[in-house]
């Protein structure tokens, strides 16, 4: 795998109240990423405002500007606020233009039949992580949160601590430290448990912590997949019960995964193929 990528190449980050530009285009923008952030059933108008710091008025523009558009709707019943069809149909379009997951699915696929562990594979958006691809076992047991398109904080998940892996330091420490607030806001998260985890991912290059930051019983691993510079463009993690894998089985796990992410680099970016497999 690539050396730590040491020039900080950082992607644009969601705008805040405080650093958003003036505009409907931010304001939409900031909108519809606290709205993307937000619980599955949606957002309440109170909710936004809370989120956003932005005033009900302009709120309630610019939402009637998005919903015009299709990108945003409003549920009668609750009166919440969700992404629309037409803002989905947008991301799928542009989900085919890029090919991390295509050209990963086959590999991650055949991964989680070999491991018996379900694999996920998430990209970074700014101060957030995207999961855009979820392979299921044939396991009756199978470990792991989330569906495809969660969006979470970056460096709550093992596939995001494996991103980080290859980053300069100081910018995982600023993401870490404009995360915080929100790593809090996540039932059980222990931040101790949390910084010794990216430590040791900064110090390893991939990712490993047992009694996972979410989870008491259960283990995080992942490594990076990254572009020829060795700058990280997307994770691969898996979950598993702690008291399930000894070293020597761990060690073996962190093998396939680093394998099979040699292997959607070799692909991705028509490298040689290194893996000797």
């Amino acid at each position: 795998m690539s050396a730590k990528h040491e020039t900080t190449r950082r992607p644009r980050a969601a705008p805040t109240t405080d650093d958003a530009p003036a505009g409907s285009l931010h304001r939409a923008r900031l909108l519809i990423t606290t709205i993307a952030r937000g619980s599955r059933r949606g957002s309440l108008l109170t909710e936004l405002v809370a989120r956003t710091g932005l005033p009900r008025p302009t709120i309630h523009r610019v939402l009637d500007m998005l919903m015009d558009m299709g990108w945003v709707e409003r549920d009668a019943a609750t009166m919440r606020f969700n992404l629309g069809r037409d803002l989905a149909a947008l991301g799928h379009s542009a989900i085919s233009r890029q090919p991390v997951e295509r050209v990963a699915a086959g590999e991650l696929s055949a991964l989680a039949q070999e491991l018996e562990q379900v694999v996920f594979l998430q990209v970074r958006s700014g101060l957030d992580c995207v999961l855009i691809g979820r392979y299921d076992t044939r396991s009756q047991v199978r470990l792991g949160r989330g569906d495809i398109g969660l969006r979470t904080p970056f460096g709550i998940s093992q596939s995001c601590l494996a991103m980080m892996s290859r980053l300069p330091e100081a910018e995982v420490m600023d993401v870490v430290a404009r995360n915080m607030a929100r790593y809090h806001r996540i039932e059980r998260f222990d931040e101790q448990r949390h910084r010794d985890a990216i430590s040791f991912a900064l110090a390893n290059g991939y990712s490993c912590f047992d009694g996972m930051v979410l989870d008491r019983g259960t283990s995080g691993m992942g490594v990076p997949i990254c572009d020829p510079s060795g700058y990280p463009v997307a994770g691969i993690g898996t979950t598993y019960i702690t008291v399930w894998l000894d070293e020597a089985a761990k060690s073996a796990c962190r093998e396939r995964l680093e394998q099979a992410a040699a292997r959607v680099q070799q692909r991705l970016f028509a490298l040689p193929d290194e893996t000797g497999v």
